[in-house]
């Protein structure tokens, strides 16, 4: 990293599609390889919450996010704001949705915007200030309709009940708007970016047809976005999976940043070719096959491709399609860590 250049003005030359001396990059680690990163770097370079997701400390960007927070805790099992009862565990699973039935009759929608979920915002900002910092709404909006309603049933909605889903997408967006203008007017000075966690595709397609997501998640988002682009702020979106039959009309509705970009799932380098004028890419290193399965020499050899193909021109910033989990060798990590820095 240029130390005359602030990361989060090479991040921002990248979204003009600028070739920059270093692609930025951003590295984040799972709880379970903390330990043994912290014993190749030192325990000071990788930053964040104890326990929690952390950030390798020469990231170019930064991303923490506002969520839902418990409201009762007993211990495997804790029911959120929404209603929505959940176990805990390596993948989050829903027990019991907040709407068993297709309905909104009595039902209230959480205050996202209290002192509680912005607490810790005003210290995280300054801690990154020379960094290009993101705010993500975690699982606040279509990720958010099934922790309503479970995944079979809202998907039956959409055919069964649209009525109700257009009912329940207009109260997420309400939700998601309040955050949004909290973020705006109180943070605004200190963000570069906001965003959503969104993931609408399985490793092969999308989880519902493209006419499905243009009908009835397509004109929610677009508001969405454009009341982040009016406050002056860039529109951050993660999706994983399959997501190419829909990327045009991520462009059209004013998404800046796409990620994760998961290689496992579509071809990385046809998305750059085809979006990578007027899309900012955002990861496209191989988490599912290479990091935990491959050696470290193929790890170097795949970013050193994706710095060859996916840098060029501008629009990209590095980084492995998901965090660095349990199970990837430490010796592959350092190599994806080490290629990443140049060393």
């Amino acid at each position: 990293m240029n130390a005359e250049i602030p990361p989060r003005d090479v991040v921002f030359r990248a979204l003009q599609f600028e070739e920059t001396e270093t692609c930025p990059y951003y590295v984040w680690v799972a709880a379970e390889m903390v330990e043994p990163l912290a014993e190749i770097y030192g325990p000071e370079r990788l930053l964040g919450p104890a326990g929690g997701t952390r950030t390798f400390d020469g990231s170019f960007t930064a991303m923490t996010e506002i969520s839902s927070q418990p409201v009762s805790d007993d211990g495997e099992y804790f029911e959120d704001e929404y209603g929505a009862k959940l176990r805990r565990g390596s993948i989050l699973h829903l027990e019991a949705p907040a709407l068993p039935e297709p309905s909104l009759a009595g039902y209230t929608f959480p205050d996202m915007t209290t002192d509680i979920h912005f607490a810790d915002l005003d210290a995280w900002t300054q801690a990154n200030a020379s960094r290009f910092r993101i705010v993500q709404l975690g699982m606040l909006f279509w990720e958010r309709t099934w922790f309503m309603r479970g995944m079979q049933e809202i998907m039956m909605d959409f055919h069964t009940n649209p009525g109700f889903v257009e009912e329940l997408l207009d109260g997420l967006e309400e939700v998601c708007i309040s955050v949004i203008d909290r973020l705006l007017a109180d943070y605004g000075d200190r963000l570069e970016a906001i965003g959503f966690s969104e993931d609408y595709g399985t490793e092969i397609s999308l989880m519902m047809s493209p006419e499905t997501w243009r009908r009835f998640i397509k004109p929610h988002l677009a508001r969405m976005c454009e009341r982040i682009r009016q406050g002056g702020k860039k529109v951050y979106l993660h999706s994983c999976g399959h997501v190419r039959p829909i990327i045009a009309d991520f462009v059209e509705i004013g998404v800046d940043m796409l990620q994760p970009l998961q290689p496992e799932a579509m071809d990385i380098f046809e998305i750059k070719r085809t979006f990578g004028h007027e899309l900012c890419l955002v990861g496209g290193i191989s988490t599912q096959q290479t990091l935990p399965f491959g050696t470290p020499e193929e790890v170097r050899r795949e970013i050193l491709m994706c710095l060859e193909h996916m840098a060029a021109g501008g629009g990209y910033i590095m980084a492995p399609a998901k965090a660095i989990m349990a199970g990837v060798p430490p010796e592959n990590a350092r190599a994806l860590i080490d290629t990443f820095t140049g060393q």
